[in-house]
């Protein structure tokens, strides 16, 4: 209960966070080139497409440096996205991740250890 209750308010908030703010961020990087390939590639997927590009965002702005040198994004445009809004892109992640991990490691524990 003490990982499965935080993990299901944060998927919830990622829910409304990838309905409400991914063509705003994707608005902030015109010039890079994944953002219309992400577009054209997921727009028929409906809100799991919204969350891949999303998530894509999100893992591009984590690593600018690597992939301005592959030219999939400006780096002057990455390095100047908002540090808030990329802040709440890092923790609704990063926190999606860590209590689905956790649960993960709950699961084996549970099956292996007792």
């Amino acid at each position: 209960m003490f990982i499965l209750a935080p993990l299901f308010l944060i998927e919830i908030w990622l829910i409304y966070m990838v309905h409400a703010y991914t063509e705003k961020a994707e608005a902030l990087l015109p010039k890079s080139s994944f953002v219309e390939a992400n577009r054209t590639a997921f727009w028929h997927a409906g809100l799991v497409g919204k969350a891949m590009r999303n998530g894509i965002l999100t893992m591009v702005l984590m690593m600018p440096g690597p992939c301005a040198k592959r030219g999939i994004v400006d780096y002057t445009e990455a390095r100047n996205f908002p540090a808030g809004f990329r802040r709440m892109l890092f923790v609704s992640w990063g926190m999606s991740w860590l209590f689905g991990i956790a649960l993960m490691i709950f699961g084996v524990y549970l099956k292996y250890f007792e």
